[in-house]
């Protein structure tokens, strides 16, 4: 393989590299101090390998829907991401994603049969617990459908359970078996799960009532239910500020990417972590083609917060991967966006230079051929 061949095929790999990083920071508050992305790279190997011989792969980019499943099912055994409304259902372990659990694993990998029937039954309800509630208003969209479709994937069942739980016909009414033997902690998932759903449109009469239909037949006390909603409205509206400081610091990074990935990859970034109630005042910026202006509006983020941002915006201005000298560009702009949450970006352009430089020296040892093996002139 000639050095031009190898280089063009590790930059397709920087463009994966760099969307995968987006995806974990948008759904996981401590990624960034306890880095998933050794465990994703596991994963995510044969995906890399296919990016990196030029065949067709799942993009942010090009299939964002299928890039979603994609990954939502890559993170399920490592961290199920927060803004997937049952994300703490599968973080109880209600997935088959991480393959044979405990004695068992030591002698194959796949799950027993006990752990396959709890994960079918309980996948099975909160996916109906989920469209009961999302299809409450009476309106489908593209947002729902993804919803579900990641959680579906991240629950690793076969493909025909999936394709049978995706497909299921929704009855009227509340049919949920919620009855027999549910830990405590999987019902208190499955009722956060169900508040997110709601609150990420704005909570509706409709999606309210079945929600508290579902908690009285879970035998859920009412301090638990209203704990549990005052979170999901808090934590939506959390997310409205992280997604709309990522867009414009994005932006501000890619400015000179217009038409291209200065407004396609912060619309993609929209459309992944800002709550549908929030969408159009993110979104609206880009359309118009309106100037970022950095205004210091962004302070109620906190640490975490601010750090994940910028490594949303470092992993987008890498995606392209830029040469030395218009990294040096893009850097200086990156230190400019990241005072005006009062940080210096630097350990969120660390660690996310760091993982993807680390995955790229790997693949690239594999793809080149030692000097000492090579011929005498």
């Amino acid at each position: 393989m000639s050095v031009d061949e190898t280089t063009i095929r590790l930059s397709h790999l920087v463009s994966t590299l760099a969307e995968d990083t987006i995806f974990v920071l948008a759904g996981d508050e401590g990624a960034l101090s306890s880095p998933p992305f050794d465990a994703l790279a596991k994963r995510r190997a044969e995906t890399y390998a296919a990016a990196l011989h030029g065949q067709p792969v799942a993009s942010m980019i090009n299939t964002f829907e299928a890039w979603v499943v994609d990954l939502a099912r890559a993170m399920a055994p490592i961290a199920a991401p927060d803004w997937l409304p049952m994300g703490e259902v599968i973080r109880a372990k209600v997935t088959l994603e991480a393959g044979a659990r405990g004695f068992r694993s030591l002698f194959s990998d796949k799950p027993s049969d006990k752990d396959t029937q709890r994960v079918t039954r309980l996948g099975t309800l909160a996916v109906r617990l989920l469209r009961q509630v999302l299809e409450a208003e009476g309106v489908k969209n593209t947002d729902d459908t993804r919803m579900v479709g990641a959680f579906v994937a991240s629950l690793g069942l076969s493909p025909e359970s999936s394709a049978s739980l995706l497909n299921e016909p929704q009855v009227p009414g509340l049919h949920l078996d919620v009855y027999g033997e549910i830990d405590q902690k999987v019902l208190r998932a499955l009722l956060s799960g169900a508040w997110r759903a709601a609150a990420w449109d704005g909570l509706h009469p409709g999606e309210e009532q079945v929600i508290r239909d579902f908690a009285s037949k879970a035998g859920l006390p009412l301090d638990v239910v209203e704990t549990a909603r005052a979170d999901a409205l808090a934590n939506v509206e959390s997310k409205r500020l992280v997604g709309l400081a990522t867009i414009d610091y994005v932006r501000a990074v890619l400015r000179d990417r217009v038409p291209g990935l200065g407004d396609t990859l912060p619309s993609r970034i929209g459309m992944l972590i800002l709550p549908r109630r929030y969408r159009d005042e993110g979104l609206a910026t880009i359309r118009h083609a309106a100037p970022v202006v950095l205004a210091k509006r962004y302070g109620k983020l906190t640490p975490d917060e601010r750090t994940r941002v910028l490594g949303m915006t470092w992993a987008a201005a890498l995606h392209e991967d830029p040469s030395m000298g218009r990294q040096a560009l893009l850097r200086a702009r990156f230190e400019h966006v990241a005072k005006d949450i009062e940080s210096d970006g630097h350990e969120a352009r660390l660690v996310v230079s760091g993982w993807m430089s680390d995955v790229l020296a790997a693949t690239a040892k594999e793809l080149t051929v030692p000097a000492t093996e090579l011929p005498k002139a």
